[in-house]
């Protein structure tokens, strides 16, 4: 009897054993998949960050490179603008120092105008002075 006992005992342990065992070979298959289930979930998610990353970069290269040529264009422009500036008064001087030069012309022509009248004027009045000396020494 008491080896009976013993060995329903034995028995019971070993089979305890056995269902333990087997327990833990679950439990050990199970937390290998939710392992395997979460790091890939998060090698998902950092190779799509590493993508994003990539992408961002590609981005800012190509902003980058936009922005330098709209800076070498805005440059072009403001030169540019500056020569137009310079040319245009040029212009200004050119347009001034014309109506200078005309202003003066024309007071050059009325005095040359003046003195012509005067000088005939002076002529006009010698021929009267000598036909009136004429006549008063022929009259004498």
């Amino acid at each position: 009897m008491l080896s009976n006992i013993y060995r329903q005992h034995t028995e019971r342990i070993t089979f305890l054993k056995q269902k333990q065992e087997k327990k833990k070979k679950e439990l050990l298959s199970s937390v290998d998949h939710l392992t395997y289930v979460v790091l890939d979930g998060l090698n998902d998610e950092v190779s799509e960050c590493y993508k994003n990353e990539k992408r961002i970069d590609q981005a800012c290269k190509h902003i980058n490179t936009q922005s330098n040529l709209l800076l070498k264009q805005s440059q072009a422009w403001i030169n540019l603008i500056g020569q137009f500036t310079v040319a245009l008064k040029e212009l200004g001087d050119v347009k001034n120092y014309s109506k200078i030069i005309k202003r003066e012309c024309a007071t050059i022509t009325n005095t040359l105008a003046t003195v012509h009248q005067d000088m005939i004027v002076q002529q006009q009045n010698r021929q009267t002075d000598n036909n009136i000396s004429e006549n008063s020494t022929n009259s004498s």
